[in-house]
């Protein structure tokens, strides 16, 4: 704890980015393996829960089995918010 008191301000920095996962060795926003709940993608996208299930069943929203259910991967809704889908 002392030695991040008497830390430099670059040095207090790096620590910032690598608590907030941004240090440039962790994966890139391409690689993010973040996941969401049908719920949490339709609140995203401002659309019904409905129209997300018909999105993930089209191939338009990447969908990872997790524990028995199913989660959608964040970086397709972005994708799909963003226009870049196929």
């Amino acid at each position: 704890m002392m030695k991040l008191l008497a830390a430099t301000p670059q040095t207090l920095a790096k620590v910032d980015a690598i608590l907030n996962g941004s240090d440039g060795m962790t994966a890139k926003a391409d690689d993010d393996c973040r996941l969401v709940t049908y719920t949490e993608a339709a609140k995203r996208l401002n659309l019904s829960r409905p129209t997300v299930y018909r999105l993930v069943k089209l191939g338009r929203l990447e969908v990872v089995p997790l524990d028995g259910v199913n989660r959608i991967r964040l970086k397709s809704v972005v994708d799909f918010a963003n226009g870049t889908t196929r």
